[in-house]
């Protein structure tokens, strides 16, 4: 049985913040003394990442020695968290100071304030963060780059995220696996967004079903999104654009119900 593997169209125009002297990823569960040798780390600490028979009081130690450790790892540029933050946790995350890449699967805060402290962030991923309410914190993270939270249905304030005028790379969508669409009233909030080259809504649905905005991010190269419409509005918003020139948006024939010919999205090998 021949595989699938990612096809030149799938990462055709996605843009990532460079990170300079960024190691290769290594994964810890426990703290030791390896961390010290690389500056881009990924914490597996949920409860089916440890064995069997590790305990709830062992598991909660070592998240207590992560919440000491942690803030004293100033060389430290990239952190990937598959934990569930609690309060505590993400107030801790964000003492260290040197971070420009912060990923986190899952979390149950209802205040991200202090992620002001990340000066020097260029790339945010936020997952699954089931209490959130309110994003305003973020527009101070002035250094960021690259955006994406998704699975977060109670945030009220999604639209000040249009206020990030320095953002390049944006990501606003739902749970891909529910399926779940994010419900977002409009679009017009985000046309300030004059730097963004990335656009990904695949997994969001616009409730005034105008998608006309799209035309004021004049520096779009890549669209993501699903979005239900005319074929011949899709086809003006296409032609129209002055950039537009990848992503699911332009590579899909939602006519025919087929990617476009010449199109690898999935290349079997």
């Amino acid at each position: 049985m021949k595989a699938l593997i990612v096809g030149k169209d799938q990462i055709a125009d996605t843009y990532y913040p460079i990170i300079a002297e960024l190691d290769e990823e290594q994964t810890f569960k426990e703290y030791g003394d390896k961390i010290l040798e690389t500056n881009n780390i990924f914490i597996s600490t949920l409860a089916i990442d440890f064995p069997s028979g590790t305990s709830l009081k062992r598991r909660k130690e070592i998240d207590e020695q992560w919440k000491e450790k942690l803030p004293q790892l100033s060389h430290i540029k990239r952190l990937n968290l598959r934990h569930k933050v609690d309060q505590d946790y993400f107030d801790v995350i964000c003492k260290m100071k040197n971070l420009e890449v912060l990923n986190i699967w899952s979390s149950t805060v209802t205040d991200i304030g202090s992620i002001k402290k990340l000066t020097k962030l260029k790339a945010l991923y936020l997952s699954n963060f089931s209490r959130l309410e309110d994003v305003s914190p973020l527009i101070e993270l002035k250094s960021l780059e690259s955006l994406s939270i998704l699975a977060s249905f109670k945030v009220a304030n999604y639209e000040l995220i249009g206020k990030m005028k320095w953002l390049k790379s944006l990501e606003l969508g739902g749970d891909t696996f529910a399926p779940k669409n994010l419900i977002l009233h409009s679009l017009e909030p985000f046309t300030n967004l004059n730097e963004l080259i990335e656009l990904d809504m695949s997994c969001a649905s616009i409730r005034d079903k105008n998608y006309k905005p799209i035309l004021e991010l004049k520096k779009l190269k890549r669209l993501d999104a699903h979005w239900r419409m005319k074929n011949q509005e899709r086809e003006l918003l296409q032609s129209e654009h002055p950039s537009l020139q990848s992503g699911f948006f332009v590579a899909y024939d939602f006519v025919k119900n087929e990617f476009k010919n010449g199109i690898e999205w999935w290349i079997e090998k």
